[in-house]
């Protein structure tokens, strides 16, 4: 296809991720935090309308949806035990992208059992930690598949395994005990015909080629503040996996300034979109977001 049509987002994103040519770079956000759309429309309640509405303001291709779980978050939920707010609006009135957040074994071994607890279990009980990531996995693949009947068109696994200045686990204990089963079930996502992506925070860089070996399509989240350098990583795995992100949140407070604004447009519009680049900040959107910096960012690009 010529590379001067036009596509729609979920075009435009899937064309990226494969490494094909697209009329522009995408835009997507991890999150979107109602409060901020309340604060922005000045309506009181935020449902599909309002939401919908914000995205099409400021130009996303993507929209992501997380599952809320019946009994909360502080226990293994049971396979069924999720529901997708509005998810059949999303995929079936929209030509968004859509993806699904999923947490990984990790995100939600911290969640449930705290974050100094897991890590004491993942050093003293490996028996207990595998069986744990077993559990967490057969969930998962239940999600994939009720995700995937209801039309999405891809997943996010989602595992905070840094922080600014390198990983939070020992990268063997995350190659012998956590890549296996994520392995797995990047092999369902791919078999159900979906887009398979990662998140962590922080600089994860050291395991980038294991989320490759893993066969994920795509990285979200490339802190420049934890040197999570886009270019270089662009140039260095570019052609193998599509980088989504590199917005940080201080960017959206500077573009404010014309000359900051300037600069920011400027290194991104270097970035070669050819190789499976998504624009959007890194942590998603907030109430400290400035959201009139990032409209003038983005707006900027085209």
């Amino acid at each position: 296809m010529d590379q001067d049509l036009s596509y729609n987002s979920r075009q435009r994103v899937q064309r990226t991720i494969r490494h094909e040519s697209t009329d522009r770079i995408p835009k997507g956000e991890l999150c979107i935090a109602d409060a901020l759309i309340c604060r922005e429309l000045n309506c009181a309640n935020v449902g599909f309308d309002e939401k919908l509405f914000f995205v099409n303001q400021i130009g996303l291709d993507i929209i992501t949806i997380p599952p809320v779980f019946q009994f909360g978050k502080e226990k293994l939920p049971s396979p069924g035990d999720s529901r997708w707010p509005d998810i059949e609006k999303w995929c079936e009135n929209t030509s968004l992208f859509t993806f699904a957040i999923i947490d990984g074994a990790l995100e939600t071994g911290m969640r449930i059992h705290g974050w100094s607890e897991f890590f004491k279990l993942i050093k003293k009980s490996p028996s207990t930690l595998l069986s744990f990531i077993d559990e967490v996995e057969k969930l998962n693949i239940s999600m994939f598949r009720e995700v995937a009947q209801k039309g999405v068109d891809g997943i996010i696994l989602a595992d905070d395994v840094a922080y600014a200045k390198g990983l939070l686990i020992n990268p063997k204990i995350l190659r012998e005990n956590f890549f296996p089963s994520l392995s797995r079930q990047v092999e369902e996502i791919e078999r159900l015909g979906l887009f398979a992506f990662y998140h962590s925070d922080g600089n994860y860089q050291e395991i980038i080629p294991d989320l490759i070996d893993v066969h994920f399509q795509g990285i979200q989240c490339i802190e420049q503040r934890s040197d999570m350098d886009m270019a270089k990583l662009q140039e260095e795995y570019g052609d193998r996996i599509c980088l989504w992100g590199s917005i940080d949140i201080e960017d959206t407070l500077k573009a404010r300034n014309p000359d900051n604004l300037k600069i920011i447009s400027d290194s991104l519009s270097r970035l070669p979109r050819q190789k499976g680049l998504i624009l959007g900040t890194n942590c998603g959107l907030y109430e400290v977001t400035d959201i009139a910096g990032l409209t003038a960012i983005y707006r900027s690009l085209y």
